[in-house]
């Protein structure tokens, strides 16, 4: 198989798995992005609406959007940051509840599909992929044209 063969089974690969997690989030009453965004805040530390449109490739004015409307809920409180302008975002307690009850069926079948690979197919997809992205990112960043 050719490098452009195998760039575009990757590509179709990798298009096919976000339209997957839309569709999970359509199934599960939110948008592709609030459930990005529930996605990125649903760790142990608060995050930065930059931080969160750079990390998870999200317009940032759609981050500001579903941030506001998460904050009117009550599933996000906004910090002060480092600055006036930078305001960090986190969960609420009871956000944290709210994040962990609706991506707990996206977390469950995520593992699932990853524990159907063997350990270390599995490995080798993470670090693969890890590697692919930093290549491309020098790629398209840096590289000359």
């Amino acid at each position: 198989m050719s490098i452009r063969q195998e760039m575009e089974l990757l590509n179709a690969g990798i298009n096919h798995q976000s339209e997957l997690l839309g569709e999970w989030a359509r199934r599960n009453g939110m948008s592709r992005s609030t459930m990005m965004v529930l996605y990125a805040l649903d760790r142990d530390h608060a995050q930065t609406q930059k931080e969160i449109a750079e990390w998870w490739l999200l317009p940032k004015q759609t981050v500001h959007s579903v941030i506001k409307e998460l904050e009117r809920q009550g599933v996000v409180v906004l910090e002060a940051g480092r600055d006036q302008k930078e305001k960090r975002v986190r969960l609420t307690p009871e956000g944290k509840e709210t994040a962990q009850t609706r991506m707990r069926g996206l977390y469950e079948r995520e593992e699932r599909a990853l524990e159907a690979l063997p350990p270390d197919l599995r490995e080798g997809l993470v670090r693969g992929s890890q590697a692919f992205t930093r290549a491309l990112e020098r790629e398209v960043l840096h590289g000359a044209d």
